[in-house]
C-alpha cells in the first residue's frame, strides 16, 4: 500500500483509519463474519456425524466379532470340526 494514501487516509480521521484497517484485512464485513459462523457450524454437525458414523461401525465389528468367536466357541464344543 503506497505511504502517501495511507498518510491521506489516517489525515481523513476515524473514517480514514477505518478504510486503512478495512484494506489491510483487520476489518471485516459483518455478512463475512456470519458466513464464516455457518460454515464452523456446518462443519461442527459433519464432524459430529462422522463421529457418530464411527462409533457406528466399531459398534458393528465388535459385535461381528463376538458373533464370530461364539461360533467357532460352538463349532469347538459340539465338535463341529471333526469329520463323520
Amino acid at each position: 500500500m503506497d505511504s502517501g494514501l495511507v498518510t491521506i487516509l489516517t489525515g481523513a480521521g476515524v473514517a480514514g483509519v477505518f478504510c486503512v484497517l478495512f484494506v489491510l484485512g483487520v476489518i471485516y464485513p459483518r455478512s463475512v463474519i456470519t458466513d464464516l459462523k455457518a460454515e464452523l457450524a456446518e462443519l461442527k454437525e459433519a464432524l459430529e456425524s462422522e463421529r457418530d458414523r464411527a462409533n457406528a461401525a466399531v459398534a458393528a465389528a465388535s459385535a461381528t466379532r463376538d458373533i464370530l468367536a461364539a461360533i467357532q466357541v460352538g463349532r469347538t464344543i459340539g465338535g463341529g470340526d471333526t469329520p463323520r
